[in-house]
C-alpha cells in the first residue's frame, strides 16, 4: 500500500511538473528542446534526424527563411478568420497531423496521445501504417476527421487488408506515400545502433536511466512493435513485423498503374504524398488523385532532394486548381504555415512538431503545439493585414525567382 502511495504521490508531482513545463514553452523549438530533454538521445535522433547528411532535412526549414511576407497596412484585422477549406470540407485551422510511425518509443501514450489532441481541436490526424498502434486502436480513441497513410507494398493482399480496415473505421482520406520504394540510410541511427525493438548498450543504458519516468513509460506499457501487421507478419513480435515490413516494403516495381488500381479500390478522397516535380504532379493527376501532397519524407528519404516549400510553387502553377496542394515538411511556426498558404498551398501538414510535443508532455504537449500555431496563426495574419485565410496569396509573399520555372511557350 505505501509502495502504490508513493508511485502515485510520485506520478501526481511529475504530471504537474510537465504540464507547467509544456505550458512555458512559448514556440516549437521550446517544445524541441523538453522533448530532447525528456527521451534518450537515440530515440531523439530517431525523430529528429535525416537521410544521407541532412542536407534536405535542414533546408526544409532553412528555405522558409528565403521567403519574405508584404504586409498591407490600415486593414481591419480586428477579427481574424483561421477556417480554411480542404478535402471537400471547411476546417476552423488550415493544418493537420500527418503520419508518424512508431512513436510509442518516445512514451506519454504515442500516437493515442496526438489522435486524442487532434480530435479536441477538430483537426484531421493521419493513422501511418507503421503506427505503434492499429488502426482499430487509434480510431477507438479518436473524436475528430481520421485519415490513413498508405504505401504501395508488394503484396496487394496487404493493401487490401489496409484499406479495408481504414474503411471500416471511417478514414475520410487515404495518404499513399509513394517516395519509399526502399528505406534511405539514416545515419544517426546506424551509428546509435538504432534498431526495432530497440536494444539496449551500455551507453543508452546509462541515458535511458537518467530518464526514469521515459524508461518507467516503456517498460511498463505495450511491446514496442508495428500493431497493424499483428496476424499477417509471421509472428506477433517486434522484430517479425519489423523483418515483415522490411521485406514488403521494398517495392522497387511500384509504377503509376498501382496508383490507378488503387483508386479504383478506393471510392473515398486519395491524396499522392512525396511529389516534388511538376511531371510527377500531372501524373498523379491524370490518375484520379483528389490531391498531392508536396513532401520530400521529413529529409528522411533520398537526400539533396528540394526543400518541400520550394517545390511547391511549381506544382501549384501546374496544378492550377484541379486538386488540392498540401504542403509537407519544416513547418514549425505559424509563420511558416501563412509562408506556406501565400505560396498556394490549401493546408499543410505537421509531423515532427506533434511528435515533439507528444515526447514533452503526451496529449498536453500535442495540444500546445496546436494552441502555439494557432496563436502564431492569429498573429501574424493581423500584422500582415490579412483579415483571413482566404485572404492569403502570392501579393503578400516574395521569394526565389528560381522556385518557378518560365511556363513553356
Amino acid at each position: 500500500m505505501a509502495s502504490s502511495t508513493i508511485s502515485t504521490l510520485f506520478n501526481a508531482l511529475f504530471d504537474r511538473d510537465r504540464r507547467s513545463a509544456i505550458e512555458k514553452c512559448a514556440s516549437i523549438a521550446d517544445i524541441r528542446l523538453l522533448a530532447h530533454k525528456n527521451v534518450p538521445q537515440v530515440i531523439f535522433d530517431f525523430v529528429d534526424g535525416g537521410a544521407g547528411g541532412e542536407i534536405t532535412l535542414r533546408n526544409n526549414q532553412a528555405d522558409f527563411e528565403r521567403i519574405s511576407l508584404l504586409p498591407q497596412c490600415l486593414v481591419d484585422v480586428s477579427a481574424q478568420d483561421t477556417r480554411t477549406h480542404y478535402a471537400g470540407q471547411r476546417y476552423d485551422l488550415p493544418f493537420y497531423f500527418g503520419p508518424a510511425g512508431l512513436i510509442r518509443v518516445v512514451g506519454n501514450g504515442g500516437e493515442l496521445s496526438a489522435v486524442a489532441a487532434a480530435g479536441r481541436a477538430g483537426v484531421p490526424y493521419t493513422i501511418s501504417t507503421s503506427s505503434s498502434y492499429s488502426i482499430e486502436e487509434i480510431a477507438a480513441v479518436a473524436s475528430g476527421p481520421l485519415w490513413f497513410q498508405l504505401y504501395l507494398w508488394r503484396n496487394q493482399q496487404v493493401v487490401s487488408n489496409l484499406i479495408e480496415r481504414a474503411a471500416m473505421v471511417g478514414c475520410e482520406a487515404l495518404v499513399l506515400t509513394v517516395d519509399v520504394p526502399l528505406n534511405a540510410n539514416r545515419l544517426r541511427d546506424l551509428r546509435n545502433g538504432m534498431s526495432i525493438p530497440p536494444k539496449v548498450s551500455v551507453s543508452t543504458a546509462l541515458d535511458s536511466l537518467r530518464r526514469p519516468r521515459w524508461l518507467k513509460d516503456i517498460l511498463s506499457g505495450e511491446p514496442i512493435g508495428f500493431r497493424n501487421f499483428m496476424g499477417i507478419a509471421e509472428g506477433n513480435s517486434a522484430l517479425s513485423q519489423s523483418e515483415f515490413i522490411n521485406k514488403e516494403l521494398a517495392n522497387l516495381a511500384a509504377s503509376w498503374q498501382d496508383l490507378r488500381q488503387l483508386r479504383e479500390k478506393w471510392q473515398k478522397r486519395i491524396y499522392i504524398k512525396g511529389i516534388l516535380t511538376a511531371h510527377d504532379a500531372e501524373m498523379a493527376i491524370a490518375c484520379g488523385v483528389d490531391g498531392i501532397i508536396v513532401s520530400n519524407h521529413g529529409g528522411r528519404q533520398l537526400d539533396s532532394v528540394p526543400s518541400a516549400i520550394s517545390a511547391l510553387p511549381e506544382i501549384v502553377r501546374v496544378v492550377n486548381g484541379r486538386c488540392d496542394v498540401i504542403l509537407d515538411g519544416g513547418v514549425r511556426s505559424g509563420i511558416d504555415v501563412v509562408k506556406a498558404l501565400c505560396l498556394g498551398a490549401s493546408a499543410v501538414s505537421l509531423a515532427r512538431p506533434w511528435v515533439f510535443g507528444v515526447a514533452a508532455a503526451g496529449e498536453a504537449g500535442a495540444s500546445r503545439v496546436i494552441d502555439i500555431l494557432t496563436i502564431e496563426l492569429r498573429q501574424t495574419l493581423a500584422l500582415l493585414g490579412a483579415p483571413a485565410v482566404s485572404a492569403l496569396g502570392p501579393q503578400l509573399a516574395r521569394f526565389p525567382s528560381g522556385w518557378l520555372s518560365q511556363p513553356e511557350r
